[in-house]
């Protein structure tokens, strides 16, 4: 006991010592590598805020761009200022003041009589093929205009400036205190070297006759679109019976022809605006025989007008029968109009616009013709 016992215990105490020193040096190492993980998730954690910041102040800066480039600086200025103090933000910065700038040389166009108005009926997109028709075709020859044309125009339009606007880009609508709506022009500003440019399309209904010459009730190869309809992106495209009698989906007509260049070239459009197209509704709408149509045709041509409507298009009433109001009298006009209240209204909507048809107009807008017009909205 006394030779091994005391070298025995001071053993067993070196030993506690050394194991509670090392489990404080283990706790201690383990501590700091604790605080250093905690350290660098904190600052990654900043990084990756700094970084989606970053991020959602570029998808700003394309919003931004994208307003701007259509003309609408005022929201693009608001955009931006969303962020908040911008002066950490120099890319932000820069680009309203280069929007501010801009805006103060803009030239501001008051008068809508002066607006140019372009009207085009459907287009044709096989020519040759069109003027074939012994009743139709030189009426064909004089009064359309080719797919290819139209593209020609768009582009000499795009070279000489011309920037596309519409109704709802000039005529604002406020309330009296009677409750009454009261119209009134709003102006449009653009760039000293742009002017502003309406477009029309007038029998967008792609009529029998034009599409079934030969009346067997078949869609024929006839050189012109037969129908509109949606893709499977959702966007708007015709479809066309081609000279070996298939049905191809494309650009046959004007509305995906104008989306694709509006698409490459959006300075071409004023905050959005696209073309005013007006149908008749005797023989249905875009090619949609309303009058014997099933449900499932008839839920079909509504989304294609959704689609339309939310692509920048306004719809009018080209009439109901396409015929002249000149012509006719007032209790006539409101016959014609009520079918179109009772047939057309219930698949496109209400509309806002009259497009004359047959280049007509009733000239005296304070008598019955035009009371009945306006009451009919």
């Amino acid at each position: 006991k006394e030779v091994y016992l005391p070298p025995i215990i001071v053993c067993i105490c070196l030993i506690l010592v050394m194991s509670f020193l090392i489990g404080s040096v283990s706790n201690v190492i383990q501590l700091k590598q604790i605080e250093n993980e905690k350290e660098q998730m904190q600052l990654s954690e900043s990084l990756s805020a700094a970084a989606q910041a970053e991020q959602e102040n570029q998808k700003i800066l394309v919003q931004a761009e994208e307003l701007a480039a259509e003309y609408n600086y005022e929201d693009a200025i608001t955009l931006l200022d969303s962020v908040g103090d911008l002066t950490a933000h120099q890319d932000l910065q820069a680009k309203r003041a280069e929007y501010i700038n801009t805006m103060s040389t803009m030239i501001e166009y008051k008068d809508p009589t002066m607006i140019p108005n372009l009207s085009f009926h459907v287009l044709i997109h096989d020519m040759a093929k069109a003027k074939t028709s012994e009743q139709y075709g030189g009426s064909y020859n004089k009064n359309f205009v080719s797919t290819s044309e139209f593209t020609k125009i768009l582009e000499n339009l795009y070279r000489n400036g011309y920037v596309l606007v519409d109704f709802e880009s000039f005529v604002g609508a406020k309330t009296d205190i009677n409750g009454n709506a009261q119209f009134e022009a709003v102006p449009i500003y653009l760039p000293a070297d742009k002017k502003p440019v309406m477009i029309t399309e007038t029998m967008v209904n792609y009529f029998a006759y034009m599409i079934d010459p030969n009346g067997d009730g078949n869609v024929d190869h006839s050189g012109f679109a037969s129908k509109l309809v949606l893709d499977a992106s959702g966007k708007v495209v015709c479809e066309y019976i081609d000279a070996d009698g298939q049905t191809l989906t494309g650009a046959y007509d004007l509305i995906p022809i104008l989306d694709a260049f509006v698409e490459n070239h959006p300075d071409f459009s004023y905050r959005g605006a696209k073309a005013t197209l007006a149908v008749t509704g005797s023989d249905g709408i875009f090619g949609y025989r309303l009058k014997n149509a099933s449900e499932d045709e008839i839920n079909a041509c509504k989304e294609l007008v959704q689609a339309l409507r939310d692509d920048g298009y306004l719809l009018a009433c080209n009439s109901f029968q396409n015929i002249s109001y000149a012509t006719i009298n007032a209790t006539d006009i409101q016959a014609d109009l009520e079918k179109w209240t009772n047939q057309i209204v219930p698949v496109i909507g209400d509309v806002a616009i009259l497009v004359y048809a047959l280049g007509s107009d009733i000239s005296d807008y304070n008598g019955s013709k035009y009371n009945v017009m306006a009451n009919a909205g």
